[in-house]
């Protein structure tokens, strides 16, 4: 087995399963750009398939063949019913792995595949004013399925650096709106000093560039044009002069490129299918811009008048979780006392201070809430009368467009979502962090190996959270995500019951609809037999493999008379719900069982 050192060991340890994928085709689309076409059989079931999302692929040592080194592409073609899939490699001197690996790509090579931590690109609902897209040659797959999923309403600017002149002829999606830049590299600082100085108010910024590249690029979008952090996608995809996995201090130092005339800023339109360059002139200084504002920062100015009392209740609560603990400390005191034969009125004394700390602590508390309470309750009323201000003022195709429950979850739902964060969430938060902490500390004073035998399920508790994170990361947002929208969905259908009933226009509601691909969803992130070949993404029910059915005992395998016809059971860990006669097979795995579902090891029947 290939040694692949401590990125393998993290991998496993995150649960990650190689895939094989073998490789049907290539195509050289560009000079330096060539697509390598894949197949893999269970790979698909198992990958995040959209737009950005990546594959890790571990790719031979040139050098010395024992070794692996991981890398990630972006999906450029998937097909998730037949396992085809296709990625991108930018050709350069000296190749590495993977440059290298793909030159020598050919019909019938195989590869290790892994899917483990991919991001993915999803539309908002609330689409942004833009979307600024930065990279290279190296993001162009992942700038190439934003730019096929973007309505073609919506104006886009793509700042691409250019690392040599055949980078040009490289495919991009056609979109309407879309003008590209292409910038000649001159350094680190050159993407970001390109950059133009405007408004991008309400703008979203994907930028995916070389590392150093991408250091200039998040202070220019943060200090200068104000971008907030939730609207800035950043990723650097390679390092200039090393290899993944490498110090930074055996990086190969850039030479300068001196500037000319004929190097410049090429501005094209991604609508054309391979427009003709046109040279002008280089940014060669960072304008002055205005700062611009993000409707993601409305939450910030919507709690901005309860900053100081967070911050106040933040403060009250660290003393009051001190006070709490204090009585367990005095305990203790108690106790060593109580060995060392004390003096009864020293007893009596710590034991009416831990009494008295405890009463305290506990009133503490409770005014803090109360206090915190009566605070939410005049933010909520403030804020409830505002919203209905603005709403008396909306002209009547802004409520056509989103519908009643929508208009529910906004005036009502998503206000009482505020009361945990205004009386809850930072209290919370402070005791959750000060209290284990001040614990820790002060088992550390009085023994230090007690301490760190405690801190271990706190270690186990923080690696298993992070293994979760890493393979369900995508997932779980979308979850989220989903969750809202079935919010609104059953809210919208159950006020529209009185009109259907009377109406009729039942078959209008998307509800249904939308109830399945829910449930689709779910089945295809939780059900444990999709990775197995029974359950696809998408599908309820799936026949069951011939390989998961064996005789029930030998005297069946010619019939309980001799004629023939054999008795399927399913393999160990699935039940059969419908008989082999023809009949359409269910298998139904532990999940199912874990919900209510009855299992039946070693007998069939009708469903």
């Amino acid at each position: 087995m290939a040694k692949r050192g401590f990125h393998g060991a993290i991998t496993r340890a995150y649960g990650a399963r190689d895939h094989e994928a073998t490789v049907t085709g290539t195509e050289l689309l560009a000079p330096n750009f060539l697509r390598v076409r894949m197949t893999s059989p269970t790979l698909l079931q198992n990958a995040v398939v959209a737009p950005t999302a990546y594959l890790r692929f571990w790719f031979p040592d040139p050098d010395r063949g024992e070794f692996e080194f991981q890398r990630g592409y972006t999906l450029s073609e998937a097909d998730e019913a037949t396992g085809a899939f296709a990625v991108d490699f930018v050709l350069h001197e000296p190749a590495g792995p993977a440059s290298a690996w793909a030159q020598k790509a050919e019909p019938g090579a195989t590869v290790q595949v892994t899917s483990l931590g991919s991001t993915r690109f999803d539309l908002p609902e609330e689409l942004p004013a833009g979307y600024l897209l930065i990279g290279d040659s190296a993001s162009i797959p992942a700038i190439n399925a934003i730019l096929g999923e973007l309505p073609a309403e919506i104006p886009v600017e793509l700042y691409l650096e250019e690392h040599q002149e055949a980078d040009r002829l490289i495919p991009l999606t056609a979109h309407p709106r879309a003008q590209v830049h292409w910038i000649p590299r001159r350094g680190e600082t050159s993407l970001a000093a390109s950059i133009e100085a405007r408004d991008w108010s309400d703008w979203y910024a994907w930028t995916a560039a070389e590392s150093g590249s991408l250091k200039h690029l998040r202070v220019r979008l943060r200090d200068e044009f104000g971008f907030p952090r939730s609207e800035i996608h950043a990723q650097a995809y390679w390092y200039h002069g090393r290899a993944f996995g490498t110090n930074r201090s055996k990086a190969v130092p850039e030479p300068e490129v001196a500037e000319t005339a004929e190097t410049g800023e090429v501005v094209e339109s991604a609508a054309d299918a391979v427009p003709e360059p046109t040279s002008a002139g280089v940014v060669e200084s960072v304008e002055s811009s205005p700062r611009g504002a993000w409707r993601a920062q409305a939450g910030g100015r919507l709690i901005a008048p309860l900053r100081t009392t967070m911050i106040v209740a933040g403060i009250a609560q660290l003393l009051i979780v001190l006070v709490q603990l204090a009585p367990f400390v005095l305990l203790v005191e108690l106790s060593r006392l109580l060995l060392t034969g004390a003096d009864t009125s020293r007893l009596w004394a710590i034991g009416l201070w831990a009494v008295a700390l405890m009463g305290v602590g506990v009133l503490l508390s409770s005014a803090l809430l109360l206090w915190l309470h009566s605070v939410d309750a005049r933010f909520a009323r403030d804020l409830r009368q505002r919203l209905l201000t603005k709403l008396a003022r909306m002209p009547l195709g802004w409520f056509d467009a989103r519908g009643s429950g929508r208009i529910k979850q906004l005036v009502q739902d998503d206000t009482l979502s505020l009361h945990y964060l205004v009386t809850h969430a930072v209290p919370d938060a402070v005791a959750a962090v000060v209290a284990p902490v001040a614990v820790l500390v002060y088992l550390f004073l009085v023994d230090w190996r007690i301490a760190l035998l405690l801190f271990l399920p706190v270690l186990v508790y923080i690696v298993g959270m992070a293994i979760m994170l890493v393979q369900s990361g995508p997932r779980t947002a979308e979850a989220m995500r989903w969750a809202e929208r079935m919010n609104v969905e059953a809210g919208a259908y159950l006020d529209g019951q009185p009109v259907i009933r009377v109406f009729g226009g039942a078959a209008a509601s998307t509800f249904r609809r939308r109830l399945g691909e829910y449930i689709a969803f779910i089945n295809s992130w939780q059900r444990p037999l999709r990775a197995e070949g029974i359950h696809r993404p998408g599908d309820a029910t799936r026949d069951v493999p011939a390989a998961h059915l064996r005789p029930r005992n030998p005297a069946h395998r010619h019939g309980k008379h001799g004629s023939g016809r054999a008795a399927a059971v399913p393999a160990a860990g699935h039940d059969v719900r419908r008989p082999p006669d023809g009949h359409r097979l269910r298998a139904v795995g532990p999940a199912h069982r874990a919900a209510g579902g009855a299992p039946h090891p070693g007998r069939a029947r009708r469903a």
